[in-house]
């Protein structure tokens, strides 16, 4: 019982902590933020923070992996989706859907770390990264999915649609994820179901 207590106030302090990093970078640089002030804001001691992070970017390190954590789910469930057919070209609106269901419901549990994430790269490097370790992955993990010569097709087409979500999702984000998930999802559906079959009769 008291490794329970524990193991929730460990919880309950670094989302407190994390949370302060949150804040307090929406005004200012990493470099120019000190472990007092994170820890005034976040209302914990000193020793509580040395407990689970070495310094301000050990914690900025391990946020960042946990947002990727998350981007990793989101495209082991795509490929799953993606398993299932003969071919890419296959996907219908539905699995569309589906994928980008999966997508928001995972963003909207975590709201603050997405914002963070967003927020703090104005060139959104670190999404930019994702989407090509998304693209990559689908290639390598189903290979036979894509025929070679679409591949150039396909990843044109996922460019543009990955920076199109990126900048849906912003906005999602911005008004607190207000939107109806299943709406929202919807629509981006439809947005990827017309470039990724619009490719099929570009003239190339």
């Amino acid at each position: 019982m008291e490794n329970k207590r524990d193991d929730r106030r460990a919880a309950y302090s670094k989302k407190m902590i994390r949370e302060s990093l949150y804040e307090l970078m929406k005004t200012k640089p990493l470099n120019k933020i000190t472990v007092k002030e994170i820890c005034e804001t976040a209302d914990v001691n000193r020793s509580t923070f040395y407990a689970y992070y070495m310094d301000i970017y050990d914690l900025h390190q391990k946020i960042t992996k946990e947002f990727f954590e998350k981007q990793r789910e989101i495209i082991n469930y795509a490929v799953s989706v993606l398993a299932q057919k003969e071919n890419i070209a296959d996907l219908s609106i539905d699995d569309f859907q589906e994928i980008c269901f999966f997508y928001l419901k995972t963003v909207k549990a975590n709201k603050e770390l997405y914002k963070f994430i967003f927020n703090q790269n104005s060139t959104n490097s670190i999404h930019l990264s994702f989407g090509k370790v998304f693209f990559h992955t689908i290639l390598n993990e189903i290979p036979n999915k894509l025929p070679e010569e679409m591949k150039p097709i396909f990843k044109r087409s996922f460019t543009f649609v990955s920076g199109g979500t990126t900048a849906i999702m912003m906005n999602w984000l911005k008004t607190e994820c207000a939107e109806d998930t299943t709406r929202l999802s919807r629509y981006l559906a439809y947005y990827y179901n017309g470039v990724f079959n619009g490719q099929k009769f570009a003239k190339i």
